[in-house]
């Protein structure tokens, strides 16, 4: 009987699981982030379902239903202690007066961006605002659906909201997180800028960002942007594979 009750329940939770990577559609997206969460979510329900029949058939469909079973314990195991990362720079405080990095996001022009990148831009500009002896560079290139720089209308952004334009130096060559930091860090050293920073962006994000702004030179400490809680699914799903190639390279590769 509690087997039963314990296995209804996992049931429920893995279809909750389902409708919570679809909320992406009420913003109008679904991207692989969602797509990778709902697998993960019908993989355990198929668990639930079927495992008691497939292990009670025979010899090698006992093994094969106790194989899935191991490798989605541990994958779960891995979310659990990825999750953990991600939660632990929810509430990052930053030191005040440190120069300023806005890692870029989608824009549609030199004067309109996506909802993350605005809030990483109104993030900053708090920032700024605050320590006004802060300087920032602002990253991001122009990616194959985009029509400019994202560093650019980040700055276009930044210097309509007050900050000076002298404060504001672009790093506009990246085309992902690494690059932004190794791109950022040559802007550093050329304008002779300190290399104390404040990482701002989302904060599913934030973890891997500062760990990435360290292996490239920087002294970093991490500012969370919000996320809109509706599209917050499929960016999560997005990070925990981002955040197992991330590892991947560090420990096979010697990434950092």
């Amino acid at each position: 009987m509690i087997r039963k009750i314990a296995r209804a329940a996992f049931s429920l939770l893995c279809l909750a699981g389902v409708v919570w990577f679809c909320l992406p559609i009420c913003r109008g997206g679904f991207a692989g982030g969602s797509a990778f969460g709902i697998f993960i979510c019908l993989y355990g329900l198929a668990l639930a379902l079927f495992y008691g029949r497939l292990a009670a058939r025979g010899r090698w469909q006992r093994r094969a239903a106790r194989m899935a079973a191991v490798l989605y314990g541990l994958g779960m195991g891995w979310a659990a202690f990825l999750t953990g990362l991600l939660v632990s720079y929810q509430a990052a405080v930053p030191p005040a007066g440190l120069n300023v990095v806005v890692l870029g996001a989608q824009v549609y022009s030199e004067d309109r961006m996506g909802d993350s990148l605005s809030r990483r831009v109104d993030r900053a500009f708090q920032y700024l605002r605050d320590n006004p002896q802060s300087q920032c560079i602002t990253t991001g290139g122009q990616g194959w659906n985009e029509p400019c720089p994202e560093a650019l209308t980040e700055k276009n952004a930044l210097i309509r909201m007050g900050i000076r334009p002298q404060r504001i130096f672009m790093e506009d060559k990246s085309v992902n997180t690494r690059q932004n930091f190794q791109y950022a860090m040559d802007v550093a050293r050329r304008e002779g800028l300190d290399t104390q920073v404040v990482v701002v962006t989302q904060n599913f994000h934030l973890f891997r960002a500062v760990q990435l702004a360290k292996a490239a030179g920087f002294t970093a400490y991490g500012l969370p942007a919000s996320t809109d809680p509706l599209l917050f699914p499929q960016y999560y799903g997005r990070e925990l594979l981002s955040l197992t190639k991330w590892w991947a390279e560090r420990l096979f590769l010697g990434k950092g």
